[in-house]
């Protein structure tokens, strides 16, 4: 697999954040109700959108007025342009964005159900993933920040591990077990989570089931000495960190005010999330602020369909009013 020329022709951009993981795909159908087995439904929408946890979330920074930096591997089909063309216009530098011939870019089809507010997504992978040969120091030039999302996973271990090298923080993005990523999770600074991968996580190392998501957080910290935090989201009702300094005072951030008649839909909600946070902690700022931000990221995607039409511009962003704007400083 090529890429686009050989890794010394490859000038990338100066970019803060770096991410490696998934992108794809999203053939987005909107429907009034969930069907049944065997029904034949209209859509109420349809629209095509690039998805994948690592691209959402690099294409929010992006967005955002951070420069970032993708690192995937999809393929040479229609599929891959549309990854590289959509990103490129959120101002996401695509130089390690490697393209194979012998892989389909990943796709995803997300049935949207208006009834319920939830989401079906059918996914086909790629069937080749990034090496960890593959990957090289140039990748982390001029990078303050390196995010992941456990794909491609022992890639992800290497560049990690250079990570690691230089005094990189790391974060990581888990929301379920996938194979190497006990190894992964050992060199991330920072983890993001849905609510249900702590209790995953804790009843592997020894937590018992009845605990709550603050116990079962601090099990993940308690097995992890790298770890400075972790923080989970949990829907509506905000988001929680626990970090390594104070274990027994959770970190709480409410959602953003927002009426829940004007969700159009949750995907990528997290991964808007997690960008606001990282804008702000790639720049020092405190977790609270970070959360702030990230809480405000995800509830203005919640207003458009796909996950990443509703994430604001930069300015956007400042217009919001004094709250945000203090936060994008």
């Amino acid at each position: 697999g090529g890429g686009g020329g050989s890794a010394a022709r490859r000038v990338a951009a100066c970019a803060r954040v770096v991410g490696l993981g998934s992108c794809g795909v999203d053939f987005l159908a909107q429907v009034s109700e969930y069907p049944s087995p065997d029904d034949k439904i209209r859509t109420t929408d349809f629209q095509v959108f690039g998805g994948g946890n690592a691209a959402n979330t690099l294409c929010a920074l992006g967005k955002l007025g951070v420069r970032p930096r993708l690192i995937t591997k999809i393929g040479t089909d229609s599929n891959g342009d549309l990854i590289v063309n959509e990103a490129e216009r959120s101002n996401v530098d695509c130089t390690y964005v490697l393209r194979s011939p012998e892989t389909p870019s990943p796709f995803t089809y997300v049935i949207v159900d208006q009834k319920t507010s939830t989401r079906t997504c059918i996914h086909t992978p790629a069937t080749e993933e990034l090496t960890p040969q593959e990957m090289q120091p140039s990748m982390l030039e001029g990078c303050e920040w390196l995010h992941l999302d456990g794909r491609h996973t022992l890639a992800a271990v290497e560049l990690a591990t250079m990570a690691n090298g230089k005094g990189i923080p790391v974060s990581l993005d888990a929301e379920k077990d996938r194979p190497h990523l006990d190894e992964l999770i050992t060199k991330a600074d920072y983890l993001f989570t849905n609510s249900k991968y702590p209790f995953i996580y804790a009843e592997k190392h020894g937590g018992t089931g009845q605990q709550s998501a603050a116990d079962a957080m601090r099990t993940v910290l308690q097995s992890l000495p790298r770890l400075k935090a972790v923080v989970t989201t949990m829907g509506a009702e905000g988001s929680l960190a626990i970090t390594r300094d104070d274990m027994q005072n959770p970190i709480r951030c409410p959602a953003w005010p927002i009426d829940s008649k004007t969700i159009a839909d949750s995907t990528g909600a997290g991964d808007a999330f997690i960008a606001g946070c990282l804008h702000c902690l790639s720049r020092q700022k405190t977790l609270e602020d970070s959360m702030s931000l990230g809480s405000y990221v995800a509830a203005r995607k919640l207003l458009k369909l796909g996950a990443r039409a509703g994430v604001p511009s930069l300015l956007e962003a400042k217009e919001e009013g004094a709250a945000v704007a203090e936060l994008l400083v």
